[in-house]
């Protein structure tokens, strides 16, 4: 059996796409999903199954679409990786001192090389991020509330699907 965690691209933000989570973690734990759990409004599922990440996903799009006529990007990552990504974090001091300003963007594939070349150039030192595989390290010091480069902003200009996370939901979906 293992843990998931699923980000749910979307939902509960600015009164758009509304989802009642304790509906979805009673939705999901009608499948053969274990153990389920929400964390926060914003689209973050817990779980247990032996099924692979891809089934895993599908499922997870089926019941949105058939219990909440719901059509979002869902991206699922097993929970052990969610512990390494903050490992492998390139901004760890940065984020310790200021945890507020640092971001996850977990991205439904690995972006095309050229993609993520082109857009190195806008990485500063107070707005600064690296691309590694299929996920995005973005430190943002001027806020993200102030900030361009928007999880919209990363979609346009690598061409994949992403939903971020803050450091600190990030670090507790893995102790969940």
């Amino acid at each position: 059996m293992t843990r998931y965690v699923a980000l749910l691209r979307g939902v509960n933000v600015s009164g758009k796409n509304k989802l009642p989570m304790a509906q979805l973690r009673d939705a999901i734990g009608n499948t053969s999903f274990n153990s389920v759990t929400t964390y926060i409004q914003s689209g973050n599922l817990v779980f247990s199954s032996k099924l692979e990440l891809g089934e895993c996903e599908q499922i997870i799009t089926d019941v949105l679409k058939s219990d909440f006529d719901m059509e979002v990007p869902v991206i699922v990552k097993k929970q052990s990786d969610l512990a390494e990504i903050l490992k492998a974090n390139p901004y760890k001091t940065r984020t310790m001192e200021n945890p507020k300003f640092m971001s996850f963007g977990f991205f439904n594939q690995a972006p095309p090389q050229e993609k993520t070349a082109a857009i190195l150039d806008f990485s500063t030192p107070v707005e600064t991020f690296e691309i590694i595989d299929d996920m995005l390290y973005f430190y943002c010091g001027i806020g993200f509330g102030t900030t361009k480069m928007t999880n919209a902003w990363f979609e346009k200009k690598l061409g994949v699907v992403s939903t971020m996370r803050n450091y600190n939901t990030t670090l507790k979906l893995t102790q969940l």
